[in-house]
């Protein structure tokens, strides 16, 4: 079978469809991964085929003018005419799936090229969550700044999907969708290579502090101001991790504090005891897998309603009005309850189905020719 995978250039909705697509690869189809620009090199840095819907979009830039812009208009979270570069992908992708002929079509909330290139060529479409975070609305919304490319390719209307993929923890579950299975969370967040410091046993408790990889290229790192200036009064050693846009804000750290480029959040959480965010989806359901409390941030986009699902599932909380202070790294390191919490929700994604168990299903099912509607997909223990 010939899957096709569309992958908005933005690291968090690419990557996380990456662990699906090296299941498929796993079971013997044929994926190609869709991006754009350097996103589509990220995908062959996974041993997966890309394609590069289009080369010359510098889309971390484009992004970054486009919160610039949100701020200046005082636009809040209001999502404006943000196809997510879907448009600039679109014809570019329909033309190539025109010449390989995909028997299937995924694709995570955002990603809106998918639906389209599905409904073009009358292919199953899944929609795979990435988060807690998106709703249907919010796909529906950014849909609607494709009706031009749909104009283009004369199409009236997206192709509905055959059914959603939820990577939520079950206790943790927001959906309410009528064809939903739900698929253990698996990070894909590149490769690495662990340094000595890693396995070192300093005597200190780890925490381990992240702002993703596009909170600080928009907003800096005033988050994380406390663990900058005064993490010295914690008795906890702190691996800050940064890409080239937070560091070039710091000047000077206390001796507790290890500066480290961007490292994959799954490697750097194995010796953690806990782990500061700002709540990106890749970053939150990683530490509920490694089951390490945390302290979110939740500020922007999805990141509030991760933070606040976090918070009342009890595997960690959200810094109060003053920002970070040390009570909360206190907190984090000696409140069992967090760790009991944390423990019990990674043991629960432990027993959800793999990536490579849902690729079998899918497989099963797409060769059946189950199309959408209201009674064509069974429920996931029956496939």
């Amino acid at each position: 079978m010939r899957v096709l995978f569309v992958g908005p250039p933005l690291y968090g909705l690419l990557y996380p469809v990456l662990s699906l697509a090296q299941a498929f690869r796993a079971e013997g189809h044929d994926v190609v991964v869709a991006s754009a620009g350097d996103f589509t090199k990220r995908v062959a840095e996974a041993g997966l085929v890309g394609f590069d819907a289009a080369p010359d979009l510098d889309s971390e830039a484009e992004y970054r003018q486009g919160e610039g812009r949100r701020k200046r208009l005082n636009m809040g979270t209001k999502m404006g005419r943000f196809s997510f570069f879907g448009d600039e992908m679109a014809d570019a992708l329909v033309d190539f799936a025109g010449a390989w002929r995909p028997d299937l079509v995924i694709y995570p909330p955002l990603g809106v090229a998918g639906p389209l290139v599905a409904a073009k060529y009358d292919l199953p479409v899944v929609m795979q969550t990435v988060g807690f975070g998106h709703q249907r609305w919010h796909v529906e919304g950014v849909t609607r700044s494709m009706d031009e490319a749909y104009a283009r390719h004369g199409i009236a209307a997206p192709q509905p999907d055959l059914l959603w993929l939820d990577v939520a923890p079950p206790s943790m579950k927001v959906l309410d969708e009528p064809d939903l299975w739900s698929m253990r969370y698996v990070p894909y967040n590149g490769g690495t290579v662990l340094e000595d410091w890693w396995s070192a046993d300093t005597g200190r408790p780890r925490v381990v502090v992240s702002l993703g990889t596009l909170k600080p290229m928009v907003d800096g790192i005033d988050l994380v101001k406390w663990v900058v200036e005064s993490a010295h009064e914690s008795e906890a050693e702190f691996v800050l991790s940064l890409g080239v846009h937070g560091q070039q804000e710091i000047d000077e750290l206390p001796d507790n504090v290890r500066l480290v480029s961007w490292i994959p959040a799954g490697p750097l959480l194995g010796r953690a005891a806990g782990f500061i965010h700002h709540g990106g989806a890749g970053n939150t359901l990683t530490a509920l897998s490694s089951g390490v409390p945390q302290i979110v941030f939740g500020q922007g986009a999805d990141r509030p309603v991760n933070a606040r699902t976090v918070e009342e599932r009890g595997c960690g909380f959200v810094p109060g009005e003053h920002g970070l202070v040390k009570e909360d790294i206190d907190r984090l390191l000696t409140d069992v309850s967090l760790r009991t919490a944390a423990d019990a929700v990674r043991d629960e994604m432990r027993a959800q189905d793999p990536p490579t168990v849902i690729a079998r299903r899918l497989a099963d099912l797409v060769a059946s020719g189950a199309r959408p509607g209201p009674t064509a997909v069974p429920a996931l223990e029956d496939v």
